[in-house]
C-alpha cells in the first residue's frame, strides 16, 4: 500500500497480467492435479450449484426490496457469490483436516468452480444492460483461462505426463498467482477513499459470512451429505469474499472501492464467524 501511495502504479496492468497469464496457468495446474471419485465430484457440484442459485436469488431479493442501482447491485451480487476458497480456504482446510486428502480434493473442486463462475457469470452480471449478450459472449471467449480448464482436465483424464522442463515453470507461475493477486489488492486498497457504504457493506458481510453457511447446512442436510464432505463444504461456504471480485471490479470499472471494502471487512470479520462455523460443524 505504501508503494502505491508513493508511485501511483496502474492496477489495471496487474489485473491484465493475472487474467491473461497467471489465471490460465493456475486453473490448468489445478485441473491437471485433481484426483477424486465421481460420486464425491457429483455431490460437490450439486452442492455448489444449489448454493450459488440460492445465494443469488436471496441477494437479488434484497437488491429489489432496497431498489439498489444496477452498478452497485452487480458489485453486491459478486461479493456475496464469490468467496476466497483458495489462499484463505486451502490453508484453513489443511489446518482443520490435517493430512486428509479427501478434504483437500473437495476444496480443489470448490476452487475450480469458484474460479470459473466469477469470470463467466460474474462478468455477465457486471455487463448486463451495458452490452448486448452477443458482445458479452465474445468477450468471454477471449479469456484464456476458459480454454485452460478443459485442457487441464484432458491431460489429467488421459494421464498425459507433462515433462519437467514444462511443468516446473508452470508451477512457478502457479505459485506466483496468489502473490500477484494479493499485491493487486494492496494497490487497490491504497487507492480507495474509505467512505464506507455502511449499510450495503454490512448486509453483504452478513450474506457472505452468516447466511451462506446456513444455506450450506440446509443443502447438505437435504441431500444427506455427511462426514468430511459436508464439513468441508460448509466451512468453505463461510469464507470471506474473493479477491477475484476486486479484480473484476477493477477490470470492468464496476465499484472497485465497494468491492475492496467488502473483501477487507469480510476477511477481518471472518476471524470471528469462521471460528464459530468450525466449532458448530464439528458437531455434525
Amino acid at each position: 500500500m505504501a508503494v502505491q501511495k508513493k508511485y501511483h502504479l496502474d492496477v489495471k496492468i496487474l489485473t491484465r497480467l493475472l487474467f491473461t497469464i497467471y489465471m490460465p496457468v493456475f486453473v490448468f495446474v489445478q485441473m491437471y492435479q485433481i484426483d477424486i471419485s465421481v460420486e464425491i465430484l457429483k455431490e460437490t457440484l450439486i452442492f455448489l450449484v444449489l448454493l450459488h442459485i440460492l445465494l443469488y436469488l436471496l441477494t437479488k431479493l434484497y437488491i429489489k426490496v432496497k431498489g439498489i442501482e444496477k452498478e452497485k447491485a452487480a458489485a453486491i451480487i459478486n461479493s456475496v457469490l464469490y468467496y476466497n476458497c483458495g489462499n484463505y480456504g486451502i490453508p484453513l482446510i489443511m489446518l482443520v483436516f490435517p493430512g486428509n486428502s479427501l478434504a483437500f480434493s473437495i476444496q480443489i473442486i470448490v476452487i475450480v468452480f469458484q474460479t470459473i463462475l466469477p469470470f463467466t457469470h460474474g462478468i455477465i452480471t457486471i455487463n448486463a444492460g451495458k452490452k448486448p449478450l452477443k458482445e458479452i459472449c465474445l468477450d468471454l471467449a477471449k479469456l484464456p483461462f476458459l480454454y485452460a480448464i478443459p485442457l487441464g482436465y484432458l491431460f489429467q483424464y488421459l494421464n498425459i505426463k507433462i515433462p519437467n522442463p514444462i511443468l516446473i515453470p508452470l508451477n512457478y507461475v502457479y505459485d506466483g498467482f496468489i502473490a500477484i493477486a494479493l499485491l493487486t489488492l494492496g494497490f487497490q486498497l491504497a487507492n480507495i477513499s474509505w467512505r464506507f457504504s455502511f449499510n450495503k457493506v454490512l448486509i453483504t458481510n452478513i450474506l457472505r459470512l452468516i447466511i451462506s453457511p446456513i444455506i450450506a447446512l440446509f443443502i447438505v442436510t437435504l441431500f444427506g451429505i455427511t462426514g468430511v464432505t459436508a464439513q468441508v463444504l460448509i466451512i468453505s461456504s463461510a469464507v470471506p469474499t474473493a479477491l477475484n471480485v476486486v479484480l473484476l471490479a477493477i477490470e470492468y470499472d464496476n465499484e472497485p472501492e465497494f468491492a475492496s471494502q467488502v473483501v477487507l471487512s469480510t476477511t477481518i470479520l471472518s476471524v470471528i464467524t469462521m471460528t464459530l462455523v468450525i466449532v458448530l460443524v464439528r458437531l455434525i
